[in-house]
């Protein structure tokens, strides 16, 4: 597990996804990891965010054997997602997103 010093009190993150919290904090966002799960083995590596609002995401990372929820704040969200998608260092991730930021209005 590794440590991150971002937002809030805890800090372990698993390792896989320190290579793409390195890029997300190249970009300006804050990162407040959650909690951490075990899964059956995943085939790949993915990272799925959801709007929550517009100053919130909500991100999922699943790789290997681990799954953890985090909490993303601040930049502009869409470019954001679009430097994730296309940034060469994280080719071998799936990155998929959801707005839900407008359900049931």
């Amino acid at each position: 597990m590794a440590k991150v010093n971002e937002r809030g009190s805890h800090t372990t993150v698993i390792e896989q996804a320190v290579p793409l919290l390195k890029e997300m904090k190249k970009l300006g966002v804050l990162v407040s990891p959650g909690i951490i799960e075990v899964i059956r083995s995943a085939k790949s590596k993915t990272a799925k965010f959801k709007k929550i609002n517009s100053e919130l995401l909500e991100l999922v990372v699943t790789a290997g054997s681990s799954k953890q929820s985090f909490k993303v704040f601040g930049g502009d969200q869409e470019s954001v997602l679009i430097s994730l998608k296309n940034n060469k260092k994280l080719s071998d991730w799936n990155v998929g997103y959801i707005d839900t930021s407008k359900v049931g209005e």
